[in-house]
C-alpha cells in the first residue's frame, strides 16, 4: 500500500462563508461530485467535528458502486475542513483550504490516497483521480456561481 498525493485549486466568485457552507455539507456532494450517488449521515448532528457520512460512490464507470464512510477530522470555519474516507480497504484523506481572494474564494483540495492497488498502477490511478478532482472543482464553481 502506497500514498498518492493530489492538489488542485479553483477560484470561485462567491464569498468564503458561502463556499465553506456548501463544501462542508456532504449531503450536497451529489450536486457537484458526479461519482457520489447517495449520502446519508450516520453520526453527528449536521456538518461539523466528528460527523460521519456513508456515501455510495462509483469511482469509475467500469466499477460497481461501493459504500464509503467519511468522517470529519478537522473543522475550522470558514478556512478549513478535512475528511478521512474509507472504502474496501482503501483510505483517502481529503482537505479543503479556503482563502478570500477579494470578493471571491480560492479553494484548494488536497488528497492523499492510501491504496491497496499495485504501485505500478499508481501513475494511471493518480492521473484519473487528478482529472476527477479538477472536474469536481469545476462543477462546484459552476454550481455556486450560478446560484
Amino acid at each position: 500500500m502506497g500514498a498518492m498525493r493530489i492538489v488542485r485549486s479553483v477560484v470561485i466568485d462567491c464569498h468564503i462563508e458561502d463556499v465553506f457552507g456548501y463544501v462542508a455539507d456532504p449531503l450536497k456532494d451529489p450536486t457537484w461530485r458526479p461519482t457520489v450517488l447517495a449520502v446519508d449521515q450516520i453520526a453527528g448532528n449536521g456538518p461539523g467535528p466528528g460527523a460521519r457520512y456513508e456515501m455510495l460512490q462509483r469511482p469509475s464507470s467500469w466499477r460497481p458502486p461501493r459504500p464509503t464512510v467519511c468522517t470529519c477530522v478537522d473543522w475550522d470555519p470558514p478556512d478549513r475542513i478535512a475528511w478521512r474516507c474509507e472504502a474496501a480497504g482503501d483510505a483517502i484523506d481529503v482537505s479543503y483550504a479556503l482563502e478570500p481572494a477579494w470578493t471571491s474564494t480560492r479553494l484548494t483540495c488536497r488528497q492523499e490516497h492510501w491504496l491497496r492497488a499495485a504501485r505500478i498502477l499508481h501513475p494511471a490511478l493518480k492521473l484519473a483521480a487528478a482529472r476527477d478532482v479538477q472536474h469536481q472543482l469545476g462543477a462546484l464553481r459552476r454550481r455556486l456561481e450560478q446560484g
